[in-house]
């Protein structure tokens, strides 16, 4: 019995689950090569197809989200009005509240159009297709992929996002397989708009450049520019809610605030950076405070746990016991969840397994024979490859590795990584300039699953977040001195965990390079150029290794060179 799920949002995505368990899934931008693409993503279907060898007609239940445009709900209304309210008996100038009123209006009929006419297009395109297609809530969607496969027995989940299905973010209680809503927040309060708006003030890419901001946070004091921050959005300790105050002069439910721009004048970028992510981290934990249980666990999922410092923030609350970030949290995600509200809905599973996130298309030999001919590089004859990769390395070598199946989420986990040492503190820049980057964030490490207390405060009982790459973690001072390249400048790090059974290839190369080295650790950071997805394909592979020149490629057992 197999089910399809479906997301057509932002890094649009299909996913298939065998009966309770999850056996693929891919982005759309993995196959055409257009980062975060957004539309039904009609390659990534075939493909999947294809790599399972089955037919629509196997599929017994297909899903999506996308709720509101089949009840036709229209935004808030009232919430709309209110905060209209707010902006005319505020103290700001009468030009600014006509600017604000005139442009929260048009939002409003924005987001009537989004649901009326795009997303109700998309799912009649989705029905024509697929006839029995059940379509879910957006958010509910999120939670599920957060609970299902938290192993939480029960718990609360938190999804915070931009905005989908009339909210920006909602709290529900899971238990015994069933997941209830309990309260929401609008979409003209919405914590994703705050961020990105601060994201495209800085003059990067909302929806791509987040983390950036998270970078750039650490280089600054948050208590600069905390006062003029703190006007912009904020948690209402009377509504128990998230709170974007447009009374104030500043807060717009959109990326392109112009409103925003007098903090350039006032502040560095890094100054706003750093107060911008200490107000996320307040007025989350703040939220999460507010939950009416003494200690819970806690599963998160929405695009704004991509966030890992806040992350780590919570997992730290004294209130949370333990925390579940599903690793594809933004909408890239909403697939599988859907998927696992139709199958439990139909099928009545409480409970679903996934043996790990490399999940999309597999690395074939018989395939690489097949490319090799179209490009200028040449295999390299080891006696033995591993202890090849790890000499290299350790001479200071840059590698791509390219195996297997493809990760799927925002994270290489060394499937389709570039893995080089984190002895060089100028390591960011040398790397970054080789992939035409232009980042803030200090690469993640690649550890042992063994060693990872050797280098690492543990914060949490499992190790599912290191598994993923979704939290930060204080370094210990062994990693901070023999592994600088990897650590943040607030003394943290986002590792990545391998054990045997989980990548037995990276595993080998880890043991033998500590063999050599003395330290268990390594670089990795995604294998693609600036602003292209992460590579899928051999083809994609060996042109992002010709491209960036890096020093070697790994395909599967196999190394190779550039010709000369």
């Amino acid at each position: 019995m197999y089910t399809l799920g479906i997301n057509y949002l932002s890094e649009s995505s299909v996913c298939l689950f065998k009966k309770n368990k999850l056996i693929y899934a891919i982005s759309e931008e993995r196959i055409n090569r257009k980062k975060n693409w957004f539309g039904i993503p009609y390659k990534s279907i075939s493909r999947l197809l294809k790599d399972n060898k089955i037919k629509l007609k196997n599929i017994k239940y297909f899903a999506s989200h996308g709720l509101s445009a089949l009840s036709l709900d229209a935004p808030n209304c009232e919430a709309f009005n209110k905060k209209i309210i707010l902006i005319k008996n505020s103290n700001l100038s009468t030009n600014r509240k006509k600017k604000m009123i005139n442009f929260l209006r048009n939002r409003q009929k924005h987001e009537n159009q989004v649901i009326s006419i795009r997303t109700k297009n998309i799912i009649n395109q989705l029905k024509k297709k697929f006839k029995h297609i059940k379509i879910f809530d957006h958010h509910t969607s999120h939670a599920a992929s957060a609970f299902y496969f938290s192993k939480f027995k029960q718990c609360y989940v938190l999804t915070i996002d931009g905005w989908g299905d009339n909210a920006s973010a909602k709290l529900f209680y899971a238990n015994r397989g069933k997941i209830k809503e309990i309260k929401k927040t609008e979409t003209i309060d919405s914590l994703g708009y705050f961020y990105g708006s601060i994201t495209k003030l800085l003059g990067f890419t909302p929806h791509k450049h987040e983390g950036k901001v998270l970078g750039l946070a650490a280089h600054a004091k948050p208590t600069i520019a905390m006062k003029d921050i703190n006007k912009i959005f904020r948690y209402n300790k009377k509504l128990k809610n998230f709170e974007g105050l447009s009374q104030k002069g500043y807060y717009l439910p959109k990326f392109n605030n112009t409103f925003l721009k007098s903090l350039l004048k006032k502040y560095s970028a890094a100054e706003i950076a750093a107060a911008t992510q200490k107000r996320l981290e307040d007025v989350v934990i703040q939220y999460i405070n507010n939950i009416d249980s003494k200690k819970f666990d806690l599963a998160l999922a929405g695009g704004v746990f991509s966030n890992v410092k806040l992350n780590q923030k919570i997992q730290l609350n004294k209130k949370v016991n333990r925390t579940y970030v599903f690793p594809n949290m933004g909408d890239g995600g909403l697939c599988v969840g859907a998927a696992a509200l139709m199958l439990n809905e139909k099928e009545k599973f409480k409970s679903f397994n996934v043996k790990n996130m490399y999940l999309g298309p597999e690395i074939k030999d018989l395939d690489l024979n097949k490319n090799l001919r179209k490009f200028s590089i040449k295999k390299i004859k080891t006696k033995n490859n591993i202890k090849f990769i790890a000499e290299s390395l350790n001479a200071g070598s840059v590698i791509g590795i390219v195996q297997g199946k493809m990760e799927f989420g925002p994270r290489a986990l060394c499937n389709r990584s570039i893995i080089s040492s984190a002895e060089d503190k100028k390591i960011n820049f040398t790397l970054n300039k080789k992939l035409k980057r232009t980042e803030f964030m200090p690469f993640a490490p690649v550890v042992l699953k063994e060693d990872f207390n050797k280098y690492f405060y543990k914060i949490e009982k499992s190790h599912s977040s290191s598994l993923y790459m979704t939290m930060t973690f204080k370094c210990k001072n062994e990693v901070i001195k023999r592994a600088p390249g990897v650590v943040h400048i607030d003394n943290t790090a986002r590792p990545q965990i391998v054990n045997i059974s989980h990548n037995k290839r990276m595993y080998k190369i880890l043991k033998q390079f500590k063999k050599i080295n003395g330290i268990g650790v390594l670089i990795n950071t995604s294998f693609n150029m600036h602003e292209e997805p992460i590579v899928c394909s051999i083809s994609d592979s060996i042109r992002a290794f010709i491209s960036s020149k890096l020093d070697y490629l790994m395909i599967n057992d196999q190394i190779f060179k550039r010709n000369k």
